[in-house]
């Protein structure tokens, strides 16, 4: 695994001392979480690393874009004191944490009038599973500074452009998996492969005994690669939170090779070196468990 800068470049925000340290005190935060297991939710390597972020820039205003259970939200308001949340998701019925001083909003962060806030006192935590070029815009109208983006896979490994992927320079490499059983799916594609005029050039198709798998390189147009290139000018800072342990990528899909015998090692994955070892951050089964389940690369970007 290997650390590589693109453009601007990742400057330091943590010494590994430091990380280490703080741990302690995040550790008695968690052990208290009110959703043992947060299920599709940030886990204790997301959490981790929004306590730090969060306990770095110290905002006034955190604006969560994607909230699920509650459980990010209640770290917030344990991790900063005096703060104004704004909790948006489109859909609050898997909320099982709600807070009366919190304010919850249930349409698209772009719906909604910002200007009374003080951008430099502003975090965004984008974890809402929306494509990043649709956030670029929105960012550069509202003048948002402060930014934390959680599912921040690289490219091969999600299905739209994380800033990862922009950040790095590169065309999203999209692939599908569609079970023969799941009749809608095989529909659409057969209806895709004889009326969609350049369906086959632009696909790689394998067909494989229980699915077929589809890969395609996306074309990014003209004003999407410009759109990326103005962003990456206006990027301080581009940094990545390390794992706490060391990456474990075979745990880390293991769904996905578990359910598609999928080769994990197909497309490079980069990460930094983790910020300890198991054997050093002394937690029991339960929490050593959720260790590399969600790690995402998930990073804080700093814009002019």
């Amino acid at each position: 695994m290997v650390r590589v800068h693109h453009g601007s470049p990742q400057i330091v925000m943590f010494k590994k001392k430091q990380l280490n340290s703080q741990f302690i005190n995040f550790l008695k935060i968690y052990k208290n979480r009110p959703i043992q297991n947060n299920y599709s939710g940030m886990k204790i390597d997301h959490c981790y690393a929004l306590f730090c972020f969060l306990k770095k820039i110290k905002p006034k205003n955190v604006i969560e874009s994607g909230i699920w259970k509650g459980q990010t939200t209640w770290l917030i308001k344990q991790t900063l004191k005096n703060v104004k949340i704004f909790s948006i998701d489109i859909d609050m019925s898997n909320r099982e944490v709600i807070y009366d001083d919190v304010t919850y909003l249930n349409k698209d962060i772009s719906n909604y009038n910002w200007s009374n806030l003080e951008k430099h006192k502003t975090v965004i935590i984008f974890d809402d599973h929306v494509c990043f070029s649709k956030r670029i815009n929105f960012l550069k109208k509202n003048k948002f500074k402060h930014i934390i983006f959680d599912d921040n896979l690289p490219n091969g490994f999600i299905g739209y452009y994380t800033p990862k992927i922009i950040y790095e320079k590169n065309t999203l490499i999209h692939q599908e998996f569609i079970k023969y059983t799941n009749l809608s799916r095989l529909f659409k594609f057969i209806i895709n492969i004889i009326f969609e005029k350049n369906y086959l050039k632009n696909y790689k198709i394998f067909f494989k005994l229980k699915f077929i798998k589809i890969i395609n390189k996306t074309v990014k147009t003209k004003k999407l690669n410009e759109s990326f290139i103005k962003f990456r000018k206006q990027i301080i800072n581009y940094y990545e939170f390390p794992p706490l342990t060391k990456f474990n990528l075979k745990k880390r899909f293991k769904k996905l090779i578990k359910n598609f015998d999928e080769d994990v090692n197909f497309f490079p994955y980069k990460v930094k070196k983790p910020i300890t070892t198991l054997k050093k951050l002394k937690i029991d089964k339960k929490l050593s468990n959720e260790l590399n389940q969600h790690y995402s690369n998930i990073c804080y970007i700093k814009l002019k």
